[in-house]
């Protein structure tokens, strides 16, 4: 069986593509295509650094870049492709269902409900009935007092009418993420918005990016020590990290 670099090689070859002509295409360094052309892959700083080359090469030749990665696991791990693939369905377990009507048969009366089938939490209807008393017998209650009350009793003073308004703001709470990055150094990137794969690719020097979810970006770090993050207006603190990582940013 071919491995991921030879097919890669032969696909390059077959399009008439220099390494230069994919370097311009894809932003990859020649040196990393080189590496993942001769499996070399520990040339390349880390596994999602490798990963995210081997998809953008793919794909860049008109392959399929995704199952080019499951292939370069399978051929690591010494596993069948298929075996891999199926690794990415998880089955949910332990699922409850909370059902509170359950509809029944009644024998010789046709289809129905038996009160039987009902499971209603009591606790609680018993704490609502309680309540709803309470206030039905205050709602009747409170105008008697009034009309006790003598016509010469003052009302209340409202001890807050003078009081200065409050000037405290409760904080406002963003309605997306917006990850602002600059790459001091070349980085490798993988960038999820709300499960959706918005970019992979390289950043070089003085490169810019900004990315924007509803909810959550996940974002894969070939070199994170040569990058300069702001997350919703607040500088990221990255000192003494370096190498791969993965950060998670939410609203």
């Amino acid at each position: 069986m071919e491995s991921v670099g030879q097919i890669l090689k032969a696909a390059r070859i077959a399009k008439n593509l220099s390494h230069d002509d994919v370097e311009k295409g894809t932003s990859i360094r020649r040196i990393y295509i080189e590496a993942i052309e001769n499996d070399e892959y520990s040339k390349a700083p880390g596994e999602v650094f490798v990963k995210g080359i081997i998809r953008t090469y793919g794909n860049f030749l008109g392959l399929n870049g995704a199952d080019l990665v499951d292939m370069y696991k399978a051929q690591k791990a010494g596993a069948d492709v298929e075996e891999i693939k199926s690794q990415g369905i998880r089955e949910v377990k332990n699922v409850k269902l909370n059902i509170s009507l359950k509809q029944q048969r009644s024998l010789g009366s046709g289809n129905g409900f038996s009160l039987s089938s009902i499971q209603l939490p009591w606790k609680q209807i018993v704490v609502s009935l309680i309540a709803v008393a309470i206030l039905g017998a205050s709602y009747f209650a409170v105008p008697k007092i009034m009309e006790m009350l003598p016509a010469s009793v003052p009302a209340a003073e409202n001890t807050t009418a003078n009081a200065p308004a409050a000037t405290e703001k409760q904080p406002v709470k963003a309605d997306k993420v917006t990850v602002e990055m600059t790459a001091a150094g070349s980085c490798w990137l993988e960038v999820s918005a709300d499960g959706t794969e918005i970019f992979v690719g390289m950043l070089q020097a003085n490169d810019k990016k900004t990315f924007e979810a509803k909810d959550k970006l996940i974002v894969k770090y070939g070199n994170i020590g040569v990058m300069n993050v702001i997350v919703n207006g607040v500088s990221e603190n990255l000192q003494g990290q370096k190498g791969v990582a993965v950060k998670t940013y939410t609203r």
